[in-house]
């Protein structure tokens, strides 16, 4: 090859499409390429850098806006509680959000004691000042601090609301102001406080009536305002995510904890009737010894209504009316009578009371349980131990040959029917709750036995009936029934081990035959109020223990012993968060710009 054609290969380096291109063009463009590229990376950590300022800066924003609002919040808290006036300066400068007072969100606490329509206490509108930074808000309201970032909300700092020892207090702090708030504000009182609950004025007073408690809060930041319920109470806590509201319901229990009666009939316009040969009433201390040890003449049975003894029956007792007493025949009270309504027992009939015969101001009534029954039943519909047990399926009870067993847990059936059959309640390693939908049957020898140191408790819905045609009776509808050579049975006759609870609706019999008797050892309460239907009748077998119903029958052979140790030492407990005492108050606030 000669010099001439190796300058020229030098110099060619490339032929492509008829264009031909230098070793120094190409640098050229090796160099531009590798500028843009430069560029570009440089653009690109810019513009990465830039955002990541831009997101630490918003951070910390954020960040100072949380504890600006706090300090806010803090300084409305002690204006809403007596203090005169407070300055809050929030540090915000000119390119940070904005703040806000809107007129949103509102509380309502409503009363509803199971025998007259919801009672609201306070319906009161929260209002909330708010700082927003692109979809993040930070807001005091309600005494409480919470932020959004657009999907779902949560506190910051916890809300003006205390629920202790069974006392819900309340103290509503409702924030006025105006629309747009600079970084410095002033709080002022806006009235005096009001004194919502109790107020006698309103007729409200503690402990509430047996019933709920309900508190509902409508926010933006409604899903934090539950689950701070949640977290501090057992209250029943329940969302509407399409209003934004939440409510938690608080169970009130009747102000009649502790027994100090065998027999207690509540409805005022019933009857508490001990009638017929052979009925009898007397006492026994199972915390001393069985019946047969312990057994003496000091049954006590009461009334709102009317009580009626007939035939030759016995009380070896006290009787206690909220109307009248009225003595028939040849029965027998082995203790004092205490009537309230006119007439007054005759001398006939005062020659019958072996103790004194006295006129006394009235008997109280026990208030209902629906509240608790249906909220419970509805509870362990939805969690229970069903699936950990052979005996339960599809919510029906089912027995293996002849007999079954539950152990602790809390279980959900439709109902209970032993004919011939025996279950077993093993409360050994802890208590144990069955809640019924509809009844509990047991006929032709069956029987339900309580075993273990614990508690076995059945919750009776009485969503639907059965029913029973005892001896002399003709056709009852119950839901709880003891038949022909059927029990409950406790060892010892120890009634505080096993617990019916219902309805004022609710209906049980007790009732066997002459050669075939029915009983029962446990506490029946399903208190029905002033003027509830719910029964209980017994005939032709025993009840040791205690019975609160409406309206009551000692039959024919039929007898109730009452079990001292249940008095004063039992009282109705309820799983969820329980009202003894409830004070409500409301705090109005001023918010203004300073100057």
């Amino acid at each position: 090859m000669n010099a001439d054609t190796t300058r020229r290969s030098d110099e060619t380096a490339a032929t492509s499409g008829g264009r031909t291109t230098t070793r120094g063009q190409s640098e050229v463009i090796a160099v531009v390429l590798l500028l843009v590229i430069v560029v570009l990376s440089l653009s690109v950590l810019v513009a990465s850098g830039t955002t990541a300022i831009v997101e630490s800066r918003d951070r910390a924003e954020i960040g100072a806006a949380e504890h600006a609002l706090a300090a806010f919040d803090t300084d409305v808290s002690a204006v809403a509680f007596g203090q005169s006036r407070a300055t809050t300066d929030l540090g915000l400068r000119a390119n940070d959000g904005e703040v806000r007072y809107h007129d949103t969100g509102w509380i309502r606490v409503a009363v509803d004691n199971e025998t007259s329509a919801e009672t609201v206490v306070v319906n009161e509108s929260l209002g909330t000042v708010e700082y927003r930074q692109g979809e993040t808000t930070v807001a005091s309201q309600g005494g409480g601090v919470w932020r959004s970032d657009g999907d779902g909300s949560v506190l910051l700092s916890r809300p003006e609301f205390h629920y202790r020892d069974r006392t819900l207090t309340l103290p509503v702090v409702s924030i006025d102001g105006e629309t747009g708030l600079t970084s410095r504000l002033d709080s002022r009182p806006d009235g005096p406080l009001t004194q919502q609950y109790p107020n006698r004025t309103a007729g409200f007073s503690n402990p509430p009536d047996s019933g709920s408690v309900t508190v509902t809060v409508q926010s933006a930041y409604y899903d934090a305002w539950g689950r701070y319920f949640e977290d501090e109470t057992d209250a029943i806590v329940t969302y509407d995510h399409v209003g934004e509201r939440v409510t938690a319901t608080f169970v009130v229990l009747p102000g009649h904890t502790t027994f100090d009666a065998g027999i207690i009939a509540t409805s005022s316009t019933g009857e508490l009737a001990v009638a017929g040969t052979g009925a009898y009433v007397n006492s026994y201390d199972s915390s001393a010894g069985n019946y047969s040890q312990t057994n003496s003449a000091n049954g006590l049975i009461q009334s709102a209504g009317d009580v009626t003894a007939t035939g030759d029956s016995l009380v070896d007792g006290d009787v206690k009316s909220g109307g009248t007493v009225d003595l028939q025949g040849s029965t027998e009270i082995n203790g004092s009578a205490y009537w309230t309504q006119a007439p007054e027992p005759d001398s006939t009939e005062k020659s019958k009371v072996a103790g004194d015969v006295e006129r006394i101001d009235g008997v109280r009534s026990v208030m209902p349980i629906d509240t608790f029954v249906a909220t419970y039943a509805e509870q362990v519909k939805d969690e229970n131990e069903n699936d950990e047990t052979s005996a339960i399926t599809d919510d029906q009870l089912t027995t293996t040959g002849s007999s079954t067993e539950l152990d602790a847990g809390r279980y959900y059936v439709h109902n209970v029917t032993l004919d011939g059959e025996s279950m077993t309640l093993n409360t050994t390693d802890g208590d144990v709750t069955v809640v019924v939908r509809d009844y509990v049957k047991l006929e032709q020898g069956g029987n339900i036995t309580v075993e273990g140191d614990g508690i076995a408790r059945f919750v009776v819905a009485g969503e639907n009936d059965t029913t029973v045609s005892p001896t002399g009776l003709g056709s009852k509808a119950v839901n709880f029934h003891v038949g022909k050579k059927s029990a409950v049975h406790v060892p010892g006759e120890d009634s505080r081990s096993f617990r019916v609870y219902g309805t004022r609706e609710f209906n049980a019999t007790i009732a066997g035959s002459n050669s075939k008797k029915a009983t029962f050892d446990g506490l029946v309460y399903a208190p029905a109020g002033t003027d509830g239907s719910g029964y209980v009748y017994i005939k032709q077998g025993d009840l040791y223990g205690l019975a609160v119903t409406g309206n009551l029958t000692v039959g024919q052979y039929g007898a109730a012993h009452y079990d001292y140790g249940l008095k004063g030492k039992t009282r109705i407990r309820s799983p969820f968060s329980e009202l003894e005492q409830l004070y409500v108050t409301v705090h109005r606030v001023q918010v203004e710009s300073e100057g």
